[in-house]
């Protein structure tokens, strides 16, 4: 019931009525029978609860409300570094990535790199106008599963959230990995300690977009721009040094050795290519996330695409063009050809004269844009899973945000994966990157397929053209997919093609489970519920006289009728004295003694009351367990076991219903 409060102010006649509503300090009235939380409502209550609050506070920051949803999107200079971290930092390693294919057939094949880059660059011009058409055309996020899903079907939405699933695992393990490279191409001296390494920096990352995606935008867009500014200057410095005769070549480089001899041909040629396809990963990133940008969503999206796919354009050209006249080639360490130094290091210690300050700034930026790079899955991966549960084909616990808007599950668990994968593979980039490519060509040959579906249905104005730029990108993509299915199947790209239909099948059973289940719960909307049919009587299980069973009888009185009070004896005499104890200080309570002489406790109290309701199998039981409430971690050790196993036995049962009545020691 509400207060009022008669306040009297300075003013003759200056008097007003606080009405204080019950629970307001919780809870804000906003209708009759409708109450919204407050963040108090929430709040903890122990001692523990407010260690862990107050722990969770300093890693990850307040909890934010749902209203506060829009003020988290993006503007376009923070959606860039959160979106294009990945695609960005391969220029990092994607030229040396087909030097180190070339290689095989002799070093002087280098010449080929960059006519590799040109052909890469002029697919990601396809592939950056085919996915501005799929924005455009569904602002609401979800990019190559969505437009499959609606376009192509469920099987084919399922194979392009299946690949990009497994890229964006692949792009956390492969870009951090890289960094950490390229931080002990600087400094040799950190280089075995690279895997632990590799999973602490994945780690920092999880705990920084558990915080928030307009706070990982924040934290993350100096590291990018640092990054971007370096190449560029990279590149302005080494091309304006060609053009006056003052580019070196590369000196005090590594060898290259344990390299398979191959024959130069085509097949080679595709190798090549398909590992500076890598330069791509990440393109689709922006179109999967149109909702993170602020108002107008898809304009913002388009234009931040544009800004990406130019920088990573003069970026890849710029770097395969000066390591080609440089002299630079992968290094082999540790029996690993392609460990060593990396290209890009050797590029910016040449241009830069030497490990000077600029150096530095370049591989420490590279080492940051590297491990950034994991962010864009990051963002997409979560996201992604969030659709998958709410189409019911992902645990429903990856739909749900957590107190700071982030999909938490998602996060942890791409983390988690990703540390495993590194793990397993050594930290090595050039064994990862074999995986690589294949996921995310697929996503977007069936993404622009679907697109041409699409503009085929809506037939709009210029859908010709926007499905004859979606047809091409579609065609495009589909012949670079059988190039890297060939050319990269014993590099371990079988992997990822025996991988994505499993996770297909497990994303059909989550999708039958929870299908199965909505029809076994769902609820006629126009039947109406009267009281209970069935006759009840009510068990109390008790193991000793004590307060909690006393607790449970009176709980019990107020259910039925009648109360049964059944208690397992191992010693016929201690029966009794239960028995009486039982009759004199609950009167009305009906005591049943079980003795067992073969000393079991639990089965003959359940094989007992299968016996009972089989008697009348019209009636329900409803059985309460009296249970500990412990105050301390070893209380769950030392109470309630065999409560636990007869709640086992006996939940699900359709003549059977389980209640615990916890009783604090304190009450």
């Amino acid at each position: 019931m509400a207060d009022q409060r008669p306040l009297q102010g300075r003013k003759l006649g200056d008097r007003r009525v606080v009405i204080d509503r019950p629970h307001a300090r919780y809870f804000r009235y906003l209708g009759p029978g409708v109450l919204e939380a407050k963040l108090e409502a929430q709040a903890p209550r122990t001692a523990q609860q407010r260690r862990m609050a107050m722990l969770r506070g300093i890693l990850f920051g307040r909890p934010l409300s749902s209203a506060a949803d829009l003020s988290e999107r993006l503007p376009k200079w923070k959606a860039l570094p959160v979106f294009s971290s990945d695609v960005m930092s391969s220029v990092a390693y994607a030229t040396g990535a087909m030097m180190l294919i070339l290689a095989g057939a002799g070093t002087a094949n280098y010449k080929y790199v960059l006519g590799l880059s040109v052909v890469v660059v002029a697919l990601l011009v396809i592939v950056t106008f085919s996915y501005r058409q799929t924005i455009r055309a569904y602002p609401s996020g979800g990019g190559s599963y969505i437009v499959a899903h609606a376009n192509l079907g469920v099987l084919a939405g399922l194979v392009a959230a299946g690949s990009l699933l497994t890229d964006y695992v692949l792009t956390v393990s492969v870009s951090v990995s890289s960094g950490v490279q390229a931080l002990y191409s600087a400094l040799p001296a950190i280089a075995p300690w690279s895997v632990q390494l590799i999973a602490l920096s994945i780690l920092l990352v999880m705990v920084v977009n558990l915080r928030g995606l307009r706070e990982s935008g924040t934290l993350f867009a100096s590291p990018t721009y640092i990054f971007i500014g370096s190449m560029l200057l990279l590149i302005g410095v080494g091309v304006l040094e060609l053009l006056t005769g003052q580019l070196h070549q590369a000196t005090d480089v590594g060898p290259l050795t344990g390299l398979a001899s191959e024959n130069m041909g085509v097949f080679l040629l595709c190798k090549a290519f398909a590992d500076g396809c890598s330069a791509m990963t990440g393109t689709e990133a922006v179109a999967n996330g149109v909702p993170a940008f602020k108002p107008v969503e898809w304009k913002n999206a388009q234009q931040t695409m544009i800004i990406m796919a130019t920088l990573l354009g003069i970026m890849f050209l710029g770097t395969s063009f000066l390591a080609v006249n440089i002299g630079a080639h992968p290094v082999t360490a540790q029996g690993v050809p392609g460990a060593g130094e990396t290209v890009l290091s050797q590029v910016g210690r040449t241009v830069f004269g030497g490990r000077g300050p600029l150096y530095y700034i370049l591989q420490f930026s590279t080492m940051g844009i590297l491990i950034l790079a994991a962010n864009t899955s990051f963002a997409d991966f979560p996201r992604l899973s969030s659709i998958l549960a709410r189409d019911g084909f992902f645990p429903r616990q990856f739909a749900l945000r957590g107190e700071r808007l982030a999909f938490n599950s998602g996060i942890v668990a791409l983390s988690l994966v990703s540390i495993a994968l590194v793990v397993a593979f050594g930290g090595s980039t050039d064994r990862l990157i074999g995986l690589y490519a294949i996921g995310v060509f697929t996503s977007f040959t069936l993404s622009q397929s679907g697109m041409v579906k699409h503009w085929f249905t809506e037939r709009g104005p210029g859908w010709r053209r926007s499905a004859l730029i979606n047809g091409i990108g579609a065609t495009v993509t589909a012949i670079v997919v059988v190039v890297i299915a060939i050319s990269k199947f014993d590099q371990g790209v079988w992997m990822i093609i025996i991988v994505v239909p499993i996770l297909v099948l497990l994303m059909l059973f989550i999708k039958h489970e929870y299908d199965q289940e909505g029809i076994g719960l769902e609820v006629q909307p126009d039947v109406v519920f009267g009281p209970p049919h069935r006759r009840q009587r009510v068990v109390v299980a008790a193991q000793a006289m004590s307060r909690a069973v006393v607790q449970a009888v009176k709980v019990g009185e107020t259910m039925g009728e009648e109360v049964q009070v059944v208690h397992v004896t191992l010693d016929p005499a201690e029966g009794d004295r239960f028995r009486e104890r039982v009759e004199r200080q609950l009167p009305g309570a009906r005591v049943v003694l079980v003795e067992s002489p073969y000393r079991a406790l639990v089965r003959p109290f359940v094989r007992y009351l299968e016996v009972s309701q089989a008697e009348d199998p019209n009636r329900l039981t409803i059985v309460l367990l009296p249970e500990h409430l412990p105050r301390h971690w070893w209380d769950r050790i030392l109470y309630n076991q065999n409560v636990h196993r007869i709640r086992a036995a006996l939940v699900g049962r359709k003549d059977f219903v389980v209640l615990d009545t916890p009783y604090r020691r304190e009450e």
